[in-house]
């Protein structure tokens, strides 16, 4: 680290890429109530507004609110998460399988997910799919 610059972990609690990467652990064990337990109280996420599911959530609720609307499209595999140091913000990246209920059509894309973190707590996330066209034709049963 360079000395001119204030080591901004001091007192903070668990820095961002811990966060991250701990929850992406509970998610996966299938332990949603641990992983929401890392939310800050003023939580937002937000999806990119051309998906169904698109928009800003607040909250735990918001956050459980949004993939209830997610899983009536689509259900998906997310495979193992890559996640980079930002200091107080990190950046993960899945590759992920998304399956259309309606249809059964799947498509694979990466998605960055940027995460801040206040008061040790992950108090935001700002999703980006690489290709929400091919997410979209999923769900339209004549493949375009």
């Amino acid at each position: 680290m360079n000395s001119e610059q204030p080591d901004d972990r001091t007192g903070t609690g668990p820095r961002a890429v811990e966060l991250v990467t701990e929850m992406a652990r509970r998610f996966r064990a299938g332990d949603h109530e641990g992983a929401f337990a890392l939310l800050h109280p003023r939580f937002r996420i937000q999806q990119p507004a051309s998906l169904p599911h698109g928009g800003w959530y607040d909250g735990a609720a918001g956050m459980a609110e949004m993939g209830t609307a997610f899983a009536r499209h689509w259900s998906r595999t997310i495979g193992e998460p890559r996640v980079l140091d930002c200091g107080d913000s990190a950046v993960q990246i899945t590759e992920q399988t998304w399956t259309a209920a309606a249809t059964g059509r799947s498509a694979t894309v990466d998605v960055v997910e940027l995460f801040a973190v206040a008061d040790g707590l992950i108090s935001e996330i700002r999703v980006f799919q690489q290709d929400t066209h091919a997410l979209l034709a999923t769900l339209d049963p004549d493949g375009r």
